[in-house]
């Protein structure tokens, strides 16, 4: 992750002229991870808020449009479709039913910070039969969350680093202080995935009675 961070810094330094193009497919390919050295940049004062966000917001949108339309062709319906998927897809509809209250903008939302979002975007996107303004809707909200939640975390991370290693007078002491911040989202994202894995169990067991 510091290294991730330490490239990118360089790589935006040395192609100043092209920097938010950079920003915007850096978050277009990196996603939330992107987001949150964005924010840890915008507090070193080395980017500007403003345009990081915007940029964000539409970098963010691109792949979660392109995996909707790809849930949408016949490929991606037969997958879906196929004997061997169809119940583990049923099985995390019910989940994210059940945990979203049946609430459709709940569900994309909690879809949104969990590992491997893609695919199940498509899974639960096909099988509920989402329409495209109804998605763009539910997206533009999720996303907006997302940039109010990833870019914080990012920005209290990089003025964290500053102070602790003005105040300590050591750089390791900064390092430190993010990798803490790492170490926290990192156990909220497991923590997520395991309510979501304990909701698949409960579905699965169900289905079985």
């Amino acid at each position: 992750m510091i290294e991730s961070i330490e490239w990118l810094r360089i790589f935006i330094q040395n192609h100043q002229s092209l920097e938010y193009l950079i920003v915007f497919l850096g978050v277009v390919f990196g996603g939330e991870l992107v987001l949150f050295i964005l924010g840890f940049f915008i507090a070193q004062g080395f980017i500007p808020a403003w345009p990081v966000i915007v940029l964000g917001f539409f970098g963010t949108f691109v792949p979660n449009l392109l995996w909707f339309f790809l849930g949408k062709t016949a490929i991606a319906d037969k997958l879906i479709s196929h004997r061997f998927a169809h119940n583990t897809i049923l099985t995390i509809t019910e989940a994210l039913h059940h945990i979203s209250n049946r609430n459709r903008l709940t569900a994309i939302i909690i879809i949104k910070f969990l590992v491997g979002t893609p695919f199940v975007l498509i899974m639960y996107v096909n099988k509920i039969k989402l329409g495209f303004r109804r998605f763009v809707y539910y997206q533009s909200i999720a996303i907006f969350l997302s940039l109010l939640i990833v870019i914080p975390i990012g920005f209290l991370s990089g003025l964290g680093f500053t102070y602790f290693s003005k105040i300590l007078k050591n750089l390791y002491a900064g390092l430190g202080f993010l990798l803490l911040i790492i170490v926290i989202i990192i156990m909220v994202q497991l923590w997520t995935k395991r309510e979501l894995i304990k909701n698949l169990s409960s579905s699965e067991r169900k289905n079985n009675i």
